[in-house]
């Protein structure tokens, strides 16, 4: 799986910010302002979120964050809550994705933490400053597409890691095999 580039990055901000300023337009005559920046807040993270777990090599537990999230949105969506909560509450989303799918360690998950609040204040500037809800998703997410310069210490990669270590014979690797093969047979 190919991993998340500044490139990806940059395309997925312009296409999520440019669908955001043709959906704000389409449907601001017929629903409200607060109605048309939840819709494009939700269509945005998932688009987002979507974009993580196509670029993830984790295949584990996306069927489970993609149910939670969509529990969490519409739990927002029905119990009314506020616009700004619901903004942090949906980037609180992603960089757990990213923490969860991306980072090995806290430190790597820390500086995330950064980046996705220097993000959050970098789409309130241009939110305040332009009024445009794209503007405000294109800053926000432009600085997003840096995740992938975190730097990631000390990840180990399970088994790539240990066969790296030291070499196998083949009797060794035949008497693995066999272990595996046990074990599976023996759970439920």
């Amino acid at each position: 799986m190919k991993t998340p580039g500044i490139i990806d990055g940059l395309v997925v901000a312009f296409v999520i910010s440019l669908g955001a300023g043709a959906a704000s337009l389409l449907l601001g005559s017929f629903l409200g302002y607060g109605s048309v920046f939840n819709l494009v807040l939700l269509a945005a993270a998932l688009c987002y979120l979507l974009y993580l777990f196509k670029r993830s090599s984790t295949r584990v537990g996306r069927v489970v964050m993609l149910a939670a999230w969509a529990t969490l949105s519409l739990a927002c969506w029905f119990f009314e809550v506020p616009l700004f909560e619901q903004v942090l509450i949906q980037a609180g989303f992603i960089w757990l994705t990213r923490a969860l799918y991306f980072h090995g360690t806290l430190f790597a998950a820390a500086l995330d933490f950064g980046l996705v609040s220097a993000g959050l204040a970098a789409g309130a500037w241009a939110m305040v400053n332009t009024g445009s809800l794209a503007a405000a998703l294109w800053s926000f997410f432009l600085l997003q597409s840096l995740f992938c310069w975190i730097p990631d210490l000390g990840r180990k990669h399970g088994a790539e890691a240990y066969r790296g270590r030291c070499e196998h014979s083949a009797f060794q690797s035949a008497h693995r095999v066999a272990l595996d093969a046990v074990r599976k047979l023996t759970q439920p």
